[in-house]
């Protein structure tokens, strides 16, 4: 059953995952299908994270590499 903005699927999970997931859903009051969209979820957010992180960092070298060139061309 397709509802606007989601797409109905299945998984197959190895039990003790499963039993995991559900431990957890249990603890904060929603279904195991709700758990694992917000596993999901956190877990895309983090990559998104990360590469955001990467690139700041990226950034943030050539910065530093473009103030030290120009410190060195300004000592010359």
């Amino acid at each position: 059953m397709e509802h606007s903005g989601t797409i109905d699927t299945q998984v197959i999970l190895p039990t003790l995952l499963y039993r995991t997931i559900q431990q957890r859903a249990q603890e904060r009051g929603c279904s195991v299908s709700s758990e694992i969209v917000a596993i999901l979820t956190d877990s895309l957010e983090m990559e998104r994270l990360a590469q955001e992180a990467a690139a700041w960092e990226a950034a943030s070298d050539e910065d530093w590499l473009a103030m030290e060139a120009m410190l060195v061309a300004e000592e010359r």
